[in-house]
C-alpha cells in the first residue's frame, strides 16, 4: 500500500480534445502514483470520451450528473441572463465545498484560466493553497482585457502558478500578483508507457513528414501544405505528407488536396504512436498566440523523431538539439513558408544532421518522464504545505 503524501484536488471545466486537456490527464496519472488525486471535471458531458477514459483507476473523477452537453449550455446561459443568481458558481460552490469538507484537500490545482476562476471563487476564504497549472492563458489575458479587471479575484487569491516553459513564465511578469506569490517551470508529463525508441513498425520507403495537432488553422496546416508543395517542386525524390488530426481546417483541406500530391489525411487518431512511427520528421508550423509546450512535439521526441516548428511559445526550448525552428513571417503573422520548405529540404538531404537531431530528440524526451514531472510538482506543492485544518 502506497504512502499518500498529499490530498490534491485537480480541476478543469471539461476535457475536450486538446494539448492542455491531455496534459491534465497525464499529470493526474503521474501524480496519483504518490498522491491521492481527485479530478473535478464538472462537464464530462461536454468532454471527449477518449480523455475521460484515459485516467488511471487510482484517480477519482468527479463530474456533474448532466446527461448531455445541452444542459451545460443551459446552465451557462442562465448564469449570463441572471448574474445575481450566479447559478454556475452556486453549483461549483456546493459540490466542491462538500468535497473539501469530506476530503480536506491539502492542495487545489486548477488548469486553464476558466478552471482557476472556479477555484479562486470556491476557495476564496479557505486556507488551502491554490496553485494553477498554466497552459498559455496569460499570453492572451492583457490582449483580451487590458485592465485585467475581470481577473482581480484570481490575482488576490492565487498562491502560485506552474508554467510548462520559460516562455510561459515570461507572460507572468506583468501581472499584479499578491505578496508571497510563487512560480515554477515544470514541463508536461509524457504519456505513461511511451518510450524513446522506435516501435519496430514497417515504414513506407518514401520520406514522410508528419503534422499532429488540433485541426484549427492556427496550428499551421495550410503553411505545412504550401511548404511541402514547394519542396516537391525542388526535390525529386519520393516524399509524403501525413496529416494527423481533425477539425475545421482539416475539413477544408480535404477539399483542396489533390490525389496525386502525396498528402495523406489520417484524421483523428486515438492512438497516435503508430502514425508517428511512420514519419521521418515531424512538423508544427504553429502561429497560435497561446502556444506553450506542445504535446505533439513530446510525442514525436518520444520516438526519436526530429522536429521542424515555429519559434513560438516554449517550442525553441524543446528543440535546442532535436530539430529546427523557423520564423513567423512578419507580413502574414504565420509560419514563413520559404523557411519551412528550406528546413524540410535540409532534413531530407542531410542524413547526418537528421540523425543528430534524432539522437537529440531521445535525450530531450527525458525531461518529460512522468516520474520526473511528478517529483518536481511534489517539491513545489510541498513548499505551500500548511495544516489541512481550516482556519
Amino acid at each position: 500500500m502506497k504512502s499518500v503524501l498529499m490530498r490534491i484536488l485537480m480541476m478543469i471545466p471539461s476535457l475536450q480534445t486538446g494539448g492542455a486537456e491531455w496534459a491534465f490527464v497525464r499529470q493526474a496519472n503521474a501524480l496519483c502514483e504518490q498522491h491521492e488525486i481527485t479530478a473535478y471535471v464538472p462537464y464530462a458531458c461536454d468532454s471527449a470520451p477518449a480523455l475521460m477514459s484515459a485516467f488511471k483507476s487510482q484517480v477519482r473523477v468527479v463530474s456533474l450528473p448532466l446527461p448531455h452537453a445541452f444542459f451545460h449550455r443551459v446552465i451557462y446561459k442562465l448564469s449570463l441572463l441572471f448574474p445575481k443568481v450566479a447559478l454556475e458558481k452556486r453549483i461549483h460552490r456546493a459540490v466542491l465545498g462538500l468535497l473539501h469538507r469530506l476530503e480536506k484537500f491539502q492542495m487545489v490545482n486548477p488548469h486553464l484560466h476558466s478552471g482557476t476562476h472556479i477555484a479562486c471563487d470556491v476557495f476564496a476564504r479557505a486556507s488551502v493553497p491554490v496553485v494553477e497549472s498554466d497552459h498559455g492563458d496569460y499570453a492572451l489575458l492583457k490582449k483580451e482585457d487590458p485592465s485585467l479587471e475581470r481577473h482581480r479575484a484570481v490575482f488576490a487569491r492565487l498562491d502560485g502558478v506552474v508554467c510548462p516553459s520559460q516562455a510561459n513564465q515570461q507572460n507572468l511578469r506583468e501581472m499584479p500578483w499578491k505578496a508571497g506569490f510563487r512560480q515554477s517551470v515544470i514541463p508536461y508529463a509524457a504519456p505513461v508507457g511511451q518510450v524513446s525508441e522506435k516501435t519496430g513498425l514497417t515504414k513506407d520507403e518514401v520520406f514522410t513528414f508528419g503534422l499532429l495537432a488540433r485541426g484549427v488553422a492556427e496550428k499551421g496546416w495550410a503553411e505545412a501544405l504550401a511548404a511541402f508543395r514547394l519542396l516537391r517542386s525542388q526535390v525529386k525524390m519520393p516524399m509524403k505528407m501525413l496529416f494527423i488530426g481533425e477539425g475545421s481546417e482539416i475539413q477544408r483541406l480535404r477539399g483542396e488536396v489533390k490525389p496525386d500530391e502525396g498528402v495523406e489525411i489520417a484524421g483523428y487518431q486515438a492512438d497516435t504512436s503508430e502514425w508517428i512511427a511512420k514519419c521521418d520528421v515531424g512538423l508544427l508550423p504553429s502561429y497560435f498566440a497561446a502556444e506553450s509546450l506542445p504535446n505533439a512535439i513530446i510525442e514525436f521526441q518520444a520516438q526519436g523523431r526530429p522536429m521542424i516548428a515555429t519559434s513560438v511559445g516554449g517550442i525553441p526550448e524543446m528543440l535546442e538539439s532535436s530539430g529546427m525552428t523557423v520564423p513567423i513571417d512578419a507580413a502574414t503573422g504565420r509560419a514563413d513558408v520559404q523557411a519551412l520548405s528550406a528546413a524540410m529540404q535540409r532534413m531530407v538531404e542531410d542524413a547526418a544532421f537528421r540523425q543528430s537531431c534524432a539522437a537529440g530528440a531521445r535525450m530531450s524526451f527525458g525531461r518529460y518522464l512522468p516520474e520526473k514531472c511528478c517529483a518536481a510538482y511534489t517539491r513545489f506543492f510541498e513548499s505551500f504545505r500548511v495544516s489541512s485544518s481550516e482556519s
